[in-house]
């Protein structure tokens, strides 16, 4: 396997890679970040033919969505041009934006945007954003747009476009691995989900924390119905002049209501931190972050641990319940990529101990001073600390290791970000070199880096 972490502003943007060539990209980061460093490398991509097997979005936060989002609109746009050259304007201008890889699947867990349709049990819930996800895939956008021009909050006619944009139309289907349900961990472990080698264990969700997820979705829509109203008549606009523009404006709002509702729940609430804070503490993690989607990969005895932001007792349980993590026991795993961009809420020093890796992955720019220099510590002591009892009991822990950063003093672009980056490596550069040669590291200074397995 191969990973590729972008530099993605605060956010996660990473691509997987099989050793077959399949290839799942991991959230898309905010929506400039991503145009600027990952629509490139997918541009490439697409010019050698090659597709994005699978996008995968772990959860509603803006830094992780926004790019997607930004990745469906692109596409979009390819396709109205497609259309209007089709129509014979040989005039009309190609997009600025490269076009991206064809997209086959997406995982994404959401909700029904009427109270009601969100009532009775979970499992049956299909993922409300499918029609407007599967815009990457769009055929004939003029005739789509006109025969759903609220397509982007209506649950009604989203299922009915999803019917008619199957495989004759889209070829690409959303969460195919729940048959179109909600993506979570189950009484009975999941199947494992096969894209080429790589193998997909879920380790979370867990069905509480998608209930309350759901519930604050619900209370959301009826404290806000008349911006609801509001986002639904921006999507039903006439389609006669179909043009770029309008096709942003029909398919934003549904994301506009997502990440709206993310700042409603208090996503990106880090700068409620403080020095005192306890780390670990599940209390003070979003119930957006608590809902990630997170999975176990294996291929060829490889194996990277894609945890959303996740909370660290979430990720343990559902380790025991895929039975790759005994009671007790220790695991160590190739890649990890740290929950939630090292914030301090999402792992303790026990999880430190417990989950070792070659290769520690951290996604943050220095905003909301993440990741947090006390969870890098408690990193770093768990593998080449000087007190015993904050060692890891992994013997795999006393092999060589590093962290990788997707951003650094140079990349980041606020002065206190800057300024908090700095910190972050000093801390990380003493450990490495009290480490006689065990512990290395390094910053992201331009669009990716690849980590090879």
């Amino acid at each position: 396997m191969k990973l590729t972490v972008f530099q993605s502003d605060k956010g996660d943007c990473l691509l997987l890679t099989g050793d077959d060539g399949k290839r799942v990209l991991v959230d898309g980061g905010m929506r400039a970040s991503y145009s600027e460093h990952v629509a490139p490398a997918l541009g490439r991509l697409r010019d050698e033919g090659a597709d994005l097997d699978v996008v995968y979005v772990s959860h509603i936060d803006q830094d992780h969505i926004s790019g997607v989002l930004q990745l469906m609109d692109d596409e979009v746009e390819w396709r109205v041009h497609d259309f209007q050259v089709r129509g014979g304007n040989r005039t009309h201008a190609a997009p600025r934006a490269p076009r991206p890889p064809r997209v086959k699947d997406i995982w994404h867990n959401a909700f029904r945007e009427q109270v009601e349709d969100n009532e009775g049990e979970i499992e049956g819930l299909l993922a409300a954003s499918a029609a407007v996800l599967s815009g990457s895939a769009l055929g004939e956008v003029r005739e789509l747009a006109a025969q759903q021009g609220d397509l982007a909050t209506s649950i009604s006619e989203a299922i009915q476009l999803s019917r008619r944009v199957g495989p004759e139309q889209l070829g690409i289907k959303l969460n195919r691995p729940a048959k179109g349900a909600l993506m979570m961990v189950r009484a009975k472990p999941s199947p494992v989900v096969r894209v080429g080698g790589m193998r997909f264990r879920t380790i979370g969700p867990f069905e509480e924390d998608l209930n309350k997820l759901r519930d604050e979705w619900n209370a959301w829509l009826v404290k806000n119905k008349a911006r609801v109203k509001s986002l639904q008549a921006k999507a039903a606009k006439d389609a006669g002049s179909f043009s770029t523009k309008e096709v942003a404006d029909l398919l934003w709002p549904r994301f506009q209501q997502a990440e709206e509702l993310a700042e409603q729940m208090g996503v990106g609430g880090d700068g409620l931190a403080s020095a005192s804070s306890k780390l670990g503490e599940r209390k003070k993690v979003t119930t957006p972050n608590l809902a990630s989607l997170m999975f176990l990969v294996e291929e060829a005895g490889k194996t990277v641990l894609l945890t959303g932001d996740g909370h660290h007792s979430d990720i343990l349980e559902g380790l025991r319940r895929v039975r790759k993590l005994k009671p007790g026991g220790p695991l160590h795993v190739d890649v990890l990529k740290v929950q939630h961009h090292g914030s301090e809420f999402n792992i303790d020093e026990e999880f430190c101990r417990t989950i070792t890796a070659n290769h520690y992955v951290f996604c943050g720019n220095g905003e909301h001073e993440n990741p947090d220099l006390r969870v890098l510590r408690a990193i770093a002591e768990s593998r080449v600390g000087s007190d015993p009892a904050k060692l890891s009991r992994n013997p795999a822990a006393a092999g060589k290791f590093k962290f990788w950063f997707n951003s650094s003093e140079a990349a980041t672009p606020k002065a206190s970000a800057r300024k908090y980056m700095g910190e972050v490596r000093h801390l990380v550069d003493g450990f490495a070199a009290r480490s006689g040669g065990r512990m290395s590291a390094f910053f992201l200074k331009n669009s990716s880096f690849n980590i090879n397995l």
